[in-house]
């Protein structure tokens, strides 16, 4: 029998895992995942090492948590099945295109396989990585996410540093953060949807988000040499729960105003 309400998160690494934790003791994500019936796991590898062990023709394993078993990075009691023990899998990575073993026809064949959190488990990608969560600017309007990035850039070291440069979070120090606070990710939140409905079209209301077309998107973008920034965190809330979190998110924003 399937572990019931036992969720796991899948991270690519450390600054997602972090991003993630934080939103969820800010309250972000409400319920079931800020009750602590959740199992936050490294990979510490990007998405395109699970194509050949779980969907090549000649692949190993049935499941993703048999994977993950057989990598020593979750257990299994006695008598369970790996590929019961979760009720809801997510996987938070990076699409990075620039990545050796990228290519559109593969990752594509993943966003399908991992398109059910209540099977095979649901997959958002960071596009290009998960620090575009820091890629907005401040215009007299709130937060708006960068339109485009040029794809030489969007390297792992090169597209960090230029965030780090630009992004308008910043410590007293001057220093820029590495997490949000509850209504610095609401602003992003906001900005993140409005950019989304942008790429994929769209109208208000939020029902859930269309994550096969965003990245066909983004994969025709890559093909002219640019990368549209977007973080899918803000979307994994608003999936799970659009109308607290957007409730959440005006509330936060509110009470931010009202302070300054």
């Amino acid at each position: 029998m399937t572990s019931e309400h036992r969720v796991l998160i899948l991270f690519e690494g450390k600054t997602d895992k972090r991003l993630f934790e934080r939103m969820v003791s800010e309250s972000t994500f409400s319920s079931l995942l800020s009750e602590g019936r959740y199992q936050p796991t490294l990979l510490q590898t990007s998405i395109y090492e699970l194509y050949d062990p779980l969907i090549k023709e000649e692949h190993q394993f049935d499941s993703l948590t048999t994977y993950l078993l057989h990598k020593g990075l979750i257990s299994c009691p006695e008598n369970t099945r790996p590929q019961d023990l979760f009720s809801l899998i997510y996987l938070v990575f990076d699409f990075d295109p620039r990545y050796h073993l990228y290519d559109p026809n593969i990752i594509r064949k993943l966003a399908t396989y991992f398109s059910d959190e209540t099977r095979k488990g649901l997959l958002y990608l960071n596009f290009p990585m998960v620090e575009c969560l820091f890629d907005v600017k401040q215009t007299p309007d709130g937060l708006q996410v960068t339109k485009e990035r040029p794809l030489s850039l969007c390297s792992s070291d090169s597209y960090k540093a230029l965030v780090k440069k630009e992004t308008p979070f910043r410590s007293p120090s001057g220093h820029p953060f590495t997490v949000l606070g509850k209504a610095d990710f609401a602003k992003v939140g906001v900005a993140s949807q409005k950019r989304y409905r942008e790429i994929v079209g769209g109208t208000e209301e939020w029902s859930f988000s269309d994550l096969s077309g965003l990245l066909n998107q983004e994969i025709e973008a890559v093909d002219q040499e640019i990368v549209l920034p977007l973080s899918c965190l803000p979307f994994m809330a608003l999936d799970y729960n659009a109308e607290e979190t957007i409730k959440e998110w005006e509330d936060s924003i509110e009470n931010l105003t009202e302070n300054d």
